[in-house]
C-alpha cells in the first residue's frame, strides 16, 4: 500500500525528493479535498494528474524542479477555487492546461525555467482577479496570454529572458489597464530595444520600465519610445554596448532616470559635455552608478 493511498481528507499535500513518483493520483477520493499542493524535486515525475484533472477545492499549487513533468492536466476547469499557480524548472513542460481563463479566483501566476513551454492556453483573462504574472527563462514562449491589457487587475508584469516573444499586445487607451511596471532583463542577443523591425510594442501606458542585462544592446528606438508618453521612471543597467538615447530624445513625461554599468552610455551623458546631455538635463532626477548628475565631483 503505497503513502499516498493512506491519506484521507487531507487538505496540504507536500512531496519532495521522490525519485520514483511517476504521477498523483488527484483524481482520488482521498485528496478530494485538498486545498494546497507543493511538489518539489521529483526526477521522474511525468504527470501530475493520474486523472488528467485536478481537485476542485485546489487553490494554490507549486511545481519545481520536475524536468521529466509534461503535464499539469487536461484541463484546468474543475479546480475554479485555484488563486496561486507556481511552475519553476520543469524543463520538458510545453504548455499549459485549458480553462485557465476560466479561473476567476486566480491571482498569481509564476512560470520559472521552463525553456520548452511554447505557449498559454487559448483565451481571455478578462475575467480573472489577476494581479500578478511573472515569466522568467522561458525561451521558446511566443506570447503572453491574450488580451492581457484587458485586465483592470493586473498590477506586476515580470518578463525576463525570454527571447521569443517579439510583442507585448498595444490595445486602445481605453483597455489598457495594465499596471505601469514592466522590467525586461537578460535578453542576450538584442541589439535595438524595442525591436521595431520585428514588430514588438510597448504600452503606452507603461510608467515605470526597467531594461537589464542587455549585453548586445547599442540603440533604443526613437519611434519606442515616442509611444511611452506617460513614462515617469526609467531603470537602465548592464548595458556595456549601449552607445546612445534614441535621436528623438527620452519622453517629456521622465521624472526619474537611473543608469548603472553603461559605460558607453555614461560618457555620453557627462555633464554640459557629453553628446546626450542635452536629452537628460531637464529630468528632474538623474542618478548614474549611483551619483546625482549635480552631485560635486
Amino acid at each position: 500500500m503505497s503513502v499516498l493511498s493512506l491519506i484521507h481528507f487531507t487538505k496540504y499535500l507536500y512531496i519532495s525528493q521522490c525519485p520514483c513518483l511517476t504521477c498523483v493520483p488527484l483524481g482520488s477520493q482521498s485528496l478530494e479535498e485538498l486545498e494546497h499542493l507543493e511538489i518539489w524535486g521529483c526526477s521522474t515525475l511525468m504527470n501530475l494528474s493520474s486523472s488528467g484533472r485536478l481537485p476542485r477545492r485546489l487553490q494554490r499549487i507549486v511545481i519545481a524542479d520536475c524536468p521529466e513533468l509534461q503535464s499539469i492536466a487536461e484541463i484546468f476547469d474543475d479546480a475554479m477555487s485555484l488563486e496561486y499557480i507556481k511552475i519553476w524548472g520543469c524543463k520538458n513542460l510545453k504548455c499549459i492546461p485549458e480553462g485557465l481563463h476560466n479561473l476567476i479566483h486566480l491571482n498569481a501566476i509564476y512560470i520559472w525555467d521552463c525553456p520548452n513551454l511554447v505557449s498559454f492556453p487559448e483565451g481571455q483573462l478578462c475575467y480573472t482577479s489577476l494581479t500578478i504574472l511573472s515569466v522568467e527563462r522561458c525561451m521558446k514562449l511566443r506570447a503572453l496570454p491574450d488580451r492581457i491589457h484587458s485586465l483592470y487587475s493586473l498590477k506586476e508584469l515580470e518578463l525576463r529572458q525570454c527571447p521569443s516573444i517579439m510583442s507585448i499586445e498595444e490595445v486602445g487607451a481605453a483597455q489598457a489597464h495594465l499596471s505601469p511596471n514592466l522590467e525586461i532583463r537578460g535578453c542576450v542577443y538584442d541589439v535595438s530595444f524595442p525591436q521595431e523591425e520585428k514588430g514588438m510594442v510597448l504600452p503606452s501606458s507603461l510608467t515605470e520600465l526597467t531594461i537589464a542585462r542587455f549585453p548586445r544592446l547599442k540603440h533604443l528606438s526613437s519611434n519606442g519610445f515616442q509611444n511611452l508618453t506617460s513614462l515617469e521612471c526609467l531603470s537602465i543597467s548592464d548595458c556595456p554596448n549601449l552607445q546612445s538615447f534614441p535621436d528623438t530624445g527620452l519622453p517629456s513625461s521622465l521624472l526619474q532616470l537611473y543608469i548603472y554599468d553603461c559605460p558607453l552610455l555614461k560618457k555620453r551623458c557627462k555633464r554640459d559635455k557629453g553628446e546626450d546631455w542635452s536629452k537628460i538635463a531637464d529630468i528632474p532626477r538623474v542618478r548614474i552608478d549611483g551619483r546625482f548628475i549635480y552631485d560635486p565631483k
